[in-house]
């Protein structure tokens, strides 16, 4: 039996003599409360729940890590990320950027959050124009997470784009285009989107029969190829047999 059951063992037997047993829970290295809140409370960038997700990031660019604080690979950019938030937060004239972070272990409201953003593996990096609700977020796809890396990433994309929420950011076509959808109603969309996609249906069909025939033309002229080098071998041959005739 291992040292930690047998110790488990004799304190329910101390509990069950003396008729009184406290609570007795047990958790991991790292996942115990005290460490959870000791890595929840080291972070340098702006704490996001369901409660103040909205509120807070409402027409910002925003550059947001979900995590939990007992993920070793979480762990491991911990430090870079608040290197980051604090590099912004020291910034001047930075009020439109807001550096995040969402701990998907903490109930409700982190998980609500989590579970809002469809988050599958951590850590996981958004960025981009949080409107909407952060329907224009992206997810960050870049390799080593160090603090220069991220700020590189950070200063090239955290930038003003594009997007129905925000026309000013628009070139004059791009913004045309915008403005003529946004006029449109719910089912001239809808019907938009389903032209559009019959159009993308048409062209792989369409490249799929080009592809077929260019293939058929492929292996035509193959047994081509391989029907004249086999007439051309036969009259080399053929020659070499007449020379050697010759010689006798």
């Amino acid at each position: 039996m291992h040292l930690q059951q047998l110790l488990l063992l004799l304190l329910l037997l101390a509990c069950t003599q003396h008729h009184v047993c406290k609570a007795y829970t047990y958790e991991p290295p790292g996942r115990d409360p005290v460490s959870i809140d000791k890595i929840r409370s080291s972070e340098k960038a702006v704490t996001l729940t369901s409660d103040n997700f909205d509120e807070l990031t409402e027409g910002k660019l925003v550059f947001i890590k979900f995590y939990a604080p007992y993920c070793p690979h979480c762990k491991s950019i911990a430090g870079a990320w608040s290197e980051l938030a604090t590099y912004y937060q020291e910034l001047p004239d930075n009020e439109n950027v807001l550096i995040g972070s969402i701990d998907c272990t903490d109930s409700p409201k982190g998980k609500d959050l989590c579970a809002r953003f469809k988050m599958i593996g951590l850590p996981t990096l958004l960025y981009g124009d949080a409107s909407l609700g952060g329907v224009y977020l992206e997810e960050f796809g870049g390799g080593d997470k160090t603090f220069e890396e991220l700020k590189s990433f950070a200063v090239e994309k955290l930038v003003p784009t594009c997007n129905p929420a925000n026309l000013d950011a628009c070139s004059t076509d791009k913004r045309q285009d915008m403005e003529a959808f946004m006029a449109m109603s719910y089912q001239e969309l809808d019907d938009k989107i389903k032209g559009m996609e019959k159009h993308q249906e048409d062209l792989k069909a369409s490249f799929k029969n080009m592809f077929a025939t260019l293939q058929k033309n492929y292996d035509h002229k193959i047994m081509e190829k391989e029907l004249q080098i086999t007439r051309a071998k036969a009259n080399v041959k053929l020659i070499e047999e007449v020379i050697a005739t010759r010689k006798q």
